[in-house]
């Protein structure tokens, strides 16, 4: 059994100081931050006013898109060496905090960033990259991906490497207070998307299976909770706490095919990443259900409930429609997105227990709809 962890994560209330550790990892750091959340806060300019405090000068990238492209990091990257910094913070949901890991790898290796797609292709190590997640869904702040839109294909993209892991993590949930309630949703089910995608994978183990199930535990009490509460610290760092185990769930797992399936949908429809994780979920897992019976039985122990009773009762309580015909899906479409599909998941299906094909795909997407 492997699980490799090497981040050092901090969790707590008001611990942004702990970026000052900053200064153990280079002498100027290369802010990547979202457009509109880090600097309308003032998080952004809190950061550079302790890096500076620890002797850490600053420069800022502020560009990144909600699906952030090749492109994004590769002008980041640029401006990066322009720049002579030697260390990279992310500063945001997981679309920062993947540029931010992507930015680090051209940083150091020449050529484009399609050329290192897949698993541990760059010769040279990235710079060091430090991670202050502002959202409870990616768990990208102890993920070894950065997951980038390939406009040229269309379509998503994984680069997969333990150097891009972040040396430091800053958990602060005082940092998630803000969310919108659809953000908290939309965070907070692909969060439970990774935990139950990992615990389904072929590469789970006992270790990613522990971390999985008390993910789902954490989240199935304290969703629904955190939208009637959302100023209430101690719920969203349940749910933060959540988010960073289902993180180390698919650091080892990898995702099944709830993530490939829902790319299609999040290029094509422009819909939020977690928001298309949480469309398909329950009928794809109603789908696998009798192929995953036995394990599946064995989690539901752990839950109190059918799993897929847990599902709905999260989407229904959540008061937003996770239905495709809702959110602008023609099922005219479903056809094409099935066939996407096939492509989108492709890697998925080598954790897979059983084989799909674009049949299967259009069936879960009918069920979505």
């Amino acid at each position: 059994m492997l699980f490799n962890l090497p981040v050092k994560i901090y969790m707590g209330d008001s611990i942004l100081d702990k970026l000052k550790e900053t200064a153990g990892w280079g002498k100027k750091a290369f802010l990547v931050t979202g457009r509109n959340f880090a600097l309308g806060t003032g998080l952004l300019q809190k950061a550079e006013a302790l890096l500076k405090e620890a002797g850490v000068g600053t420069s800022r990238f502020t560009e990144v898109e909600p699906e952030p492209c090749v492109e994004t990091a590769e002008k980041g990257a640029k401006a990066c060496k322009d720049a002579g910094c030697d260390c990279v913070v992310g500063i945001g949901g997981g679309s920062p905090l993947d540029t931010a890991k992507a930015i680090a790898i051209l940083a150091t290796n020449a050529g484009s960033l399609r050329d290192y797609f897949g698993e541990e292709k760059f010769p040279n190590d990235p710079l060091p990259v430090i991670a202050v997640p502002t959202t409870a869904g990616t768990g990208s702040e102890v993920a070894r991906y950065a997951v980038m839109v390939d406009w040229s294909i269309p379509g998503k993209k994984t680069i997969s490497s333990y150097k891009i892991l972040p040396k430091i993590s800053i958990l602060d949930p005082s940092l998630t207070i803000t969310l919108t309630k659809e953000l908290t949703v939309f965070t907070g089910m692909d969060a439970f998307s990774h935990s139950l995608e990992g615990y389904m994978s072929t590469g789970a183990n006992p270790l990613s299976d522990l971390f999985a199930v008390e993910s789902m535990k954490i989240i199935s009490r304290n969703l629904l909770k955190v939208l009637s509460k959302p100023g209430d610290a101690g719920l969203r760092g349940s749910m933060l706490y959540a988010s960073m185990l289902a993180g180390m769930v698919i650091n080892k797992t990898g995702t099944i095919i709830v993530h490939g399936m829902a790319y299609p949908l999040a290029l094509g429809y422009r819909l939020k990443h977690g928001q298309t994780n949480a469309m398909l979920l329950s009928s794809a897992i109603a789908y696998l259900y009798p192929h995953y019976r036995e394990k599946l039985i064995l989690l539901e122990k752990e839950l109190g409930a059918d799993i897929r009773a847990v599902l709905e009762r999260l989407v229904k309580g959540t008061g937003v429609s996770f239905r495709l015909r809702d959110c602008g899906v023609l099922r005219e479409d479903i056809d094409k997105l099935a066939q996407e599909a096939v492509g989108s998941c492709e890697r998925a299906m080598k954790r897979m227990k059983v084989t799909l094909g674009a049949d299967d795909f259009r069936k879960i997407y009918e069920k979505a709809f």
